[in-house]
Parts: structure tokens; sequence; C-alpha cells
């Protein structure tokens, strides 16, 4: 396999002053197409002479928004708590693709989360999980990773 897509798994950190602890905990297989990472195009700046020429232009960095969907099944513990969506704290995670393992995943090092739950008659409960990704310590907000290849 050359790409990181199909089955993944996801790894979770608590995450002090955007640097990520230590000990990282595998969070149980997400809903089919439900994981994804959302970027948006940063602020664009532009500056234009008369007639409407674009003269220079610049813009912002992009911010990212990672989720996920979870079934909740029985017996299986929650990977956050929450009191009514707020997730208190700050969060790392890591996105691994299961499908070949040496293929490039993510890493974000600091984020905030919220849970969203809900029910149909189709899916049973669910629990989306919403990731606004903050600037880390160090370097991008969201990093390449490859499981094993010392992150």
């Amino acid at each position: 396999m050359i790409l990181s897509w199909g089955k993944c798994g996801i790894k979770t950190a608590t995450s002090t002053d955007g640097t990520p602890a230590a000990q990282w905990t595998d969070i149980d297989t997400p809903k089919k197409d439900t994981t994804k990472l959302t970027p948006t195009a940063g602020e664009e700046t532009t500056a234009q002479e008369e007639g409407g020429e674009i003269v220079d232009a610049r813009y912002g960095k992009t911010t990212y928004e990672f989720e996920f969907s979870l079934f909740v099944k029985k017996g299986k513990t929650r990977p956050f708590e929450d009191n009514d969506g707020l997730i208190t704290g700050e969060h790392a995670f890591r996105v691994i693709p299961l499908e070949d393992e040496t293929c490039e995943g993510i890493q974000i090092d600091r984020c905030t989360v919220r849970c969203e739950e809900s029910y149909t008659t189709a899916d049973g409960k669910l629990l989306r999980y919403v990731a606004k990704c903050l600037k880390p310590k160090t370097g991008k907000t969201v990093k390449p990773y490859t499981e094993g290849a010392g992150a």
C-alpha cells in the first residue's frame, strides 16, 4: 500500500503547554468514514490599486479541525469525560493508517475537544468528537507521524 487511506487507529494523550504527554492511549475504532482533518485557509489580505488590479497579497496560516465518531458500545469506556459536551484540558492525537502502518499519518500536539452525543435507530448512540487544533509548543499544528518511526 502506498496511501494513508482506509481503516485508521487513533491515539490520544494529554497536552501540557503544547507538548503531548509520553503516555498515549488507544481510542476505539471510529465509525466508518467519520475520521477527518479539515483545513480552513488563512485570512487573505490583498493590496489593490485603482482599477482593481492586485499589487500584492499575503495569507494567514491555515487552521485545522479534527473529528471522528464512535459508537457507544456495551462495556467500552468513553475516551473523554464531558459535561454536556465540554471536555476539560488540552489533548493531543495521532492518526495511524492501520492498513499499512509504514504510511504517513498525522500528529496533533495540542487541541481543545468537544463531544456531540446523538442517537438514531440506524446507528444507535454515537459520540462525535471535534477538536480545534491549536498552536503547539514547537513545529507545525499538524505534523507527519509514522508509527514506530520515533516521533
